[in-house]
């Protein structure tokens, strides 16, 4: 007979935020309208269009403007979530426990991590 194996606080929390995020995600959210370039590779003799190359390109500076808008966009969404500050502390509380790592040996010397 197996046993049901809980999967553990962290899983839970994540589970849990997902759910209650439900009401945000019914939002209508205004996404930044990228750009579509007439970029067209073939391979194999197949034409596939790929209209969004142009943000391949993480140094450009348009790329950079997208990604500041897709970024404000995203963090406003995340600061109108009321119980955001209770849900990390809760997880640093979780997570931040001492850990030790298994032991390895280096030459003559055997060594591990603590936290």
């Amino acid at each position: 007979m197996r046993r049901f194996r809980f999967a553990g606080p962290v899983v839970v929390t994540v589970v849990l935020l997902t759910i209650a995020t439900a009401p945000f995600n019914a939002q209508q959210v205004q996404y930044p309208k990228p750009r579509k370039a007439d970029q067209t590779d073939t391979y194999f003799g197949v034409s596939v269009p790929d209209p969004y190359r142009w943000l391949e390109d993480d140094h450009s500076a348009e790329t950079a403007e997208w990604v500041a808008q897709e970024n404000k966009l995203t963090f406003s969404y995340l600061a109108r979530i009321p119980y955001r500050e209770q849900v990390k502390q809760r997880l640093e509380k979780l997570l931040n426990y001492s850990r030790y790592s298994a032991p390895f040996r280096r030459g003559e010397y055997f060594f591990f991590f603590k936290k």
